[in-house]
């Protein structure tokens, strides 16, 4: 049996991931716009099925993987899954250790799934996530994070509800991250083809003229079903509006490689995004 090699990057330091903490709930009461309500016995934090996915979560929660050092940057991380699951292992857990492994915080937002309502599933994901950023910024500190340096990352699903929580119009008072990952974003055109257009309006992903959008980094196959094109159309807008926007796009991968050893996208894209965080001043070089 071959034994799976880290990447160089995550080999030099492989020592300095932390043990996860106790999971936070994102909120103090009844969680708000919940339409759904748990049956008896059922665990209303969500329920493991059989692919090792979570879902029926009708009380979210995050997991905190805590720097090693004072000043990190911290990331939360959105698990993939159609809105209908959450892909937490490969595209949460596993993420938050290799964030750790070069330097930076991270928290697992298990938001709730499944989809309330199918024309606009995010909606309730989106008040989960804005309410988990509140709750990170105040206490960054805690977790040796900086509350500066506080960035979003999400994968299919979970990089549509980052894009959501980066850069859709919202309330003025809407609290937004300082930087946002999206790794194969699914969602962001009207249709999931190459030749789409991006979603605008108030339940689109275009932000709001006037604002200078934060910094980006996308990630994404060629080959991969919900289109590499959303992400490098919505990089360009971005910088169009002033922002900033890195793209890298594998030619193999398609869809769902998270943080794993299914393909080299799977593999390398941490590397880069650690890079991107130096380059950005996010991270100490």
């Amino acid at each position: 049996m071959k034994t799976p090699l880290l990447t160089p990057l995550l080999m030099t330091l492989a020592g300095c991931t932390a043990a996860p903490l106790a999971p936070v709930a994102v909120w103090e009461g009844p969680p708000p716009a919940e339409t759904l309500a748990a049956k008896q016995g059922q665990d209303p934090k969500g329920v493991i099925n059989k692919n090792g996915h979570r879902t029926d979560v009708m009380v979210p929660e995050f997991v905190v993987y805590p720097a090693a050092k004072p000043g990190a940057p911290l990331l939360i991380v959105c698990p993939g899954g159609g809105y209908g699951i959450l892909a937490e292992e490969h595209e949460g857990a596993e993420v938050a250790r290799r964030l750790n492994a070069f330097g930076s915080a991270a928290v697992v937002l298990r938001y709730r799934v499944p989809r309330r309502d199918n024309a606009k599933p995010w909606v309730v994901p989106v008040i989960d996530a804005r309410e988990t950023l509140r709750i990170v910024r105040a206490r960054a500190i805690e977790w040796n994070a900086d509350p500066k340096k506080i960035g979003i990352l999400g994968f299919s699903a979970g990089g549509n509800l980052a894009a959501r929580v980066a850069y859709s119009p919202a309330a003025p008072d809407a609290p937004r991250p300082d930087f946002a990952v999206m790794v194969y974003p699914a969602y962001l055109f009207e249709k999931d083809k190459p030749d789409s257009v991006l979603r605008e309006g108030p339940d689109g992903v275009v932000p709001p003229k006037g604002v200078k959008p934060v910094p980006a980094f996308f990630a994404h196959s060629a080959d991969d079903p919900y289109p590499a094109e959303g992400s490098m159309a919505f990089a360009k807008l971005l910088k169009a509006m002033g922002g900033s926007a890195e793209v890298h796009v594998w030619a193999k991968g398609g869809h769902g490689w998270g943080a794993s050893e299914r393909c080299l996208a799977a593999r390398r894209w941490t590397d880069l995004l650690g890079e991107w965080m130096k380059d950005q001043g996010l991270l100490q070089p």
